[in-house]
């Protein structure tokens, strides 16, 4: 009766081992593709970081473009009146 005992104690082992391993390979799976997700993010990030950069030296430009106009029409405007 001991042999029984010790052989059903150690097919139950057997079927708990292969249960936690399915279970950790699923972990590591998804931890695999969150990894993935992460990358893809942060690649994404990156590219809108340098998209903000880029816009923001634009609308600087512009401003100094528009003040520009602006003080070269003043001054034109200027000239004309003293005519």
């Amino acid at each position: 009766m001991t042999n029984v005992n010790r052989r059903v104690g150690e097919e139950q082992l057997y079927q708990h081992q292969l249960a936690e391993e399915k279970r950790l390979l699923e972990i590591e799976q998804n931890i695999k593709s969150l990894e993935e997700k992460i990358d893809t993010l942060s690649k994404d990030v990156t590219d809108l970081v340098s998209a903000w950069k880029a816009a923001s030296w634009l609308v600087s430009l512009v401003k100094w473009v528009g003040g520009i106009a602006v003080a070269i029409t003043a001054i034109l405007t200027l000239i004309k009146g003293i005519k």
